[in-house]
């Protein structure tokens, strides 16, 4: 069974630890997203702490069995454009390619219902392929492209929730 926890406290360093597991156990996107194989915990903690605490984005841990596997983050409102977006959707190497991404869609977009959110939206990289299958198998659908604040070339990704 596939559940999302709410991550209590982001910045702890049992947390962090955590986070930097999963992250680097996708150096591929870890290199797309940051131009750079793996994260250090303090780039981590650096990323929550605009992200989560001056954003107000929530992190959710992925967890099979008791074991947490993957992140995702949102931000229920965009002080941009005031939509909901995924921020990050990442499992663990070893746990990519059974479905779990889908199932744990499945219970985000749920969960974005309960709060009200109309529609969702998410940028991927342009070379990130794999990334543009699954949200297209998922129902997202690209609004337009631009660059995110990386400079990286992406794709805006729209679903409707309600």
């Amino acid at each position: 069974m596939i559940i999302l926890e709410s991550v209590s406290d982001p910045m702890s360093p049992e947390s962090v630890e955590l986070q930097a597991a999963i992250l680097n156990s996708q150096p591929a996107f870890n290199l797309m997203v940051l131009h750079k194989k793996f994260i250090t915990p303090e780039e981590i903690r650096e990323e929550n702490k605009q992200n989560l605490e001056e954003m107000g984005e929530k992190m959710l841990l992925i967890v099979e069995k008791g074991k947490p596997i993957g992140i995702i983050t949102y931000l229920p409102s965009h002080p941009g454009d005031k939509h909901c977006w995924i921020g990050l959707f990442v499992l663990h190497h070893g746990c990519a390619g059974r479905g779990i991404g889908s199932i744990a869609l499945n219970a985000l977009e749920r969960r974005l219902r309960q709060e009200n959110a109309a529609q969702v939206r998410l940028a991927a990289q342009l070379e990130n392929l794999a990334g543009a299958a699954f949200w297209q198998k998922n129902g997202y659908s690209i609004v337009k492209s631009t660059q995110d604040q990386r400079g990286n070339e992406v794709d805006v990704y729209e679903k409707p929730l309600l």
